[in-house]
């Protein structure tokens, strides 16, 4: 019981990595403290890899006032429970 209760009270640091931003096109992905991906996000278009016409769906649908927002895409991925409500989110890369 006592190494369940350590592992719930230690701090969540994730890392928000832009993989690319230019010529209209922005990729990025979120990265816990092992490295593994947690969670990923892009204005590319499934079907024919260009820039949405939206835009990024994030900012789209009001989760972030832009594509580095890491304030807002932290309360998102608290709110859908990917981040702890104690974590941290920086970006790098």
């Amino acid at each position: 019981m006592g190494s369940a209760f350590a592992r719930n009270t230690r701090r969540q640091d994730l890392l928000m990595v832009v993989d690319l931003d230019e010529r209209g096109s922005f990729c990025a992905h979120v990265e816990n403290t092992n490295g593994k991906t947690v969670f990923q996000f892009s204005n590319e278009d499934e079907e024919t890899g260009w820039p949405s016409e939206e835009g990024l769906w994030l900012v789209e649908d009001g989760f972030m006032k832009h594509a580095r927002d890491i304030d807002g895409l932290h309360d998102y991925l608290k709110s859908i429970g990917i981040a702890q409500p104690s974590s941290t989110l920086r970006i790098g890369g």
